[in-house]
């Protein structure tokens, strides 16, 4: 099927509930009607989110109200191809992104349909509009680094002045490494994978670090013993989350973005005291927080394509996703109608 072909029908990435677990295929569903200030929109690019992985596999937090079945996909870019007669700011052939706040823990492509279909409906109130200089896939990673600046204003900001270290290179630390890099830090990156380390080079962080038995030690010697200033704490695990208070200078910040599933080893109070430091947590990107991130990337360049290792077409969606889960091969995982980048 063509995309001219979907005023009847159109393909989309469906998560069902079905046997006691969840499955996902890629299936034909009736193209909705468009009414009010919504907007139909063809995608370009839709990114698997780890909020996605843990839906499917079993790990979502149980506070968030997830339907079935429902079309996949929150983290997207696309082209406006019709406009409801409410909509009063976009027109069709317009690049837009969107945020997935619905309101509450209601979600966009978790407690509603989302993006990962040949066109999809999506609140004009929700969308962005791209600017020129940024591409379809840069602009299909904002969500990501949304939240990285989100976090970084909540801490205070970083200049040329101070050391970051960043465990974890998922798509959060892999998007604060370039954040950090570009408004001049000096960056060390961690992380068990050597994939995801050379794409965190790539992306200009100093130093490279692979996490092992005293991870810590290892980073304290790279940074000659001084400790970070910010620490950036993106993994989730225990034992990130220890470390990253061993590697601070006098007077850090430690900033918890990774989503913690389980307790963390026990900490020292003394070191939080000893130090002065501060702990700070942020989590998601608001929506006020888009249109900056989009004027971040107009006007500075930053390019996080590197982080994308993969686009797959929808009719492969369940070897996307098993590429999503695997950080020692592949690490942003993109789906786009048909596959392969444009």
């Amino acid at each position: 099927m063509t995309i001219s072909d979907t005023s009847a029908r159109r393909r989309a990435v469906v998560v069902h509930r079905r046997d006691g677990g969840l499955t996902v295929s890629c299936d034909l569903l009736p193209v909705p009607p468009i009414e009010g200030a919504a907007l139909r929109v063809r995608p370009e690019y839709v990114g698997i989110c780890g909020s996605d992985l843990e839906q499917i596999f079993g790990e979502m937090d149980p506070s968030f109200e997830v339907t079935f079945p429902h079309v996949l996909g929150h983290e997207w870019s696309g082209v406006v191809v019709a406009a409801g007669p409410a909509a009063a700011r976009f027109r069709p052939g317009d690049r837009v992104i969107g945020h997935g706040a619905l309101g509450g823990n209601i979600w966009f492509g978790v407690s509603t349909d989302g993006a990962m279909a040949d066109t999809f409906l999506v609140p004009e109130a929700m969308c962005f509009a791209v600017p020129p200089t940024v591409s379809s896939l840069r602009a299909a990673l904002v969500e990501p680094l949304a939240c990285c600046l989100q976090a970084l204003r909540t801490a205070g900001g970083v200049d040329a002045g101070h050391t970051v270290a960043i465990f974890g290179c998922g798509a959060i630390g892999l998007s604060m490494v370039g954040l950090a890099r570009s408004l001049g830090a000096r960056v060390v990156a961690v992380d068990r994978s050597p994939h995801r380390l050379g794409i965190a080079a790539r992306l200009g962080a100093d130093h490279c670090v692979e996490a092992g038995d005293d991870t810590a030690a290892t980073v304290l010697d790279t940074l000659g013993g001084r400790g970070a200033d910010l620490v950036v704490e993106a993994s989730g695990a225990p034992a990130a989350q220890v470390a990253a208070l061993e590697v601070t200078a006098q007077d850090a910040r430690v900033l918890f973005m990774g989503l913690a599933h389980r307790r963390s080893d026990q900490v020292s109070l003394h070191q939080i005291q000893n130090r002065n430091l501060r702990l700070l947590s942020s989590t998601g990107a608001p929506p006020h927080i888009w249109e900056p991130t989009l004027r971040l990337l107009d006007r500075t360049g930053l390019n996080l394509e590197p982080l994308v290792s993969d686009v797959f077409a929808f009719e492969d969606c369940a070897a996307a996703l098993e590429a999503a889960r695997d950080a020692t091969a592949h690490a942003k995982v993109m789906l786009s109608p048909d596959g392969g980048r444009r």
